[in-house]
């Protein structure tokens, strides 16, 4: 993947950034860059990127993203076309692992939190009894300053350090390609892929449709996803089932065909491979 690098603005005055992120949408191109970054959604829903990994989000997703690591969170089509007034929102912190000196997370007393960064470079979903705490401590941020936000910022690192409620996403053999390279045909290929995941889409039409044979084209997508062109159509349809599924309106069969499966055995059968349980169970967790 040769996603976007990008450069964190940060104010003189202050150690790390906190954001009350609101906009129509969420849609970005994937991007990486040497900052950590801690999400939580208030609003809105899509498609969350982190690394090689593809998923659901949804309001109160909550992740953390460790130094260098492509993500992306991508609002669902329908919701490009909604009215401002339907905008999407989300509390995000900026910080460098030298926010307050170079040897500060390497001291003995904040060493588990040095540890913490190591593990986040995979991503890591924040899940559990602790994601009530941290959700409640990431708003809390919004209304302060001063020493009062440093002290709420290393009490949530410490929470994170201490649980074992994180979810690592980004598998361990994933690695950026080249961390200065901006590539905008990837985007457009992940543009068209979305535009069309509800629909029949052959391999032969996305490479002739990017000037590209076809073999051209699966080398140039395996190296920039690390996925067979196939596979990563398959989670990002799994990930679209997984959010009709906990809206909890639709029966499963009529989500595997929106979504675009033709067969309900074999949408069963992946669904299950890759979250490991069934798109049945999956349903009923929306109403426990």
């Amino acid at each position: 993947m040769k996603p976007l690098l990008l450069k964190i603005s940060q104010k003189n005055e202050t150690s790390f950034e906190v954001k009350d992120y609101q906009n129509v949408y969420f849609h970005n191109p994937i991007h990486f860059h040497e900052a950590l970054e801690l999400t939580y959604i208030l609003k809105g829903k899509g498609t969350r990127f982190v690394g090689d990994h593809i998923d659901s989000f949804m309001e109160g997703d909550l992740v953390l993203i460790g130094s260098n690591i492509p993500h992306q969170w991508r609002s669902d089509i329908q919701h490009l076309h909604k009215e401002p007034d339907e905008s999407v929102r989300a509390i995000v912190v900026h910080f460098n692992e030298g926010c307050f000196g170079n040897l500060f997370f390497n001291t003995p007393e904040f060493s588990e939190i040095g540890q913490l960064f190591e593990r986040a470079k995979r991503g890591l979903k924040i899940q559990g009894d602790i994601h009530r705490k941290i959700s409640h401590l990431m708003q809390f941020l919004l209304k302060v300053d001063g020493y009062e936000r440093v002290r709420t910022f290393l009490d949530i690192l410490h929470l994170l350090s201490q649980s074992d409620a994180l979810l690592p996403l980004a598998n361990e053999s994933y690695q950026i390609k080249n961390k200065s390279t901006v590539d905008e045909k990837m985007d457009q290929i992940y543009e068209f892929i979305f535009q069309h995941l509800t629909e029949k889409i052959t391999l032969d039409e996305v490479a002739y449709h990017f000037h590209m044979s076809k073999s051209s084209f699966c080398r140039y997508f395996k190296t920039h996803t690390q996925k067979t062109f196939s596979r990563f159509v398959l989670e990002a349809r799994i990930s679209l089932a997984c959010q009709q599924l906990l809206e909890n309106r639709l029966n499963v069969v009529q989500i595997a065909y929106d979504c675009g499966f033709n067969n309900l055995s074999y949408f069963n059968r992946e669904f299950k491979k890759i979250k490991g349980i069934t798109p049945l169970n999956y349903k009923k967790l929306a109403v426990e």
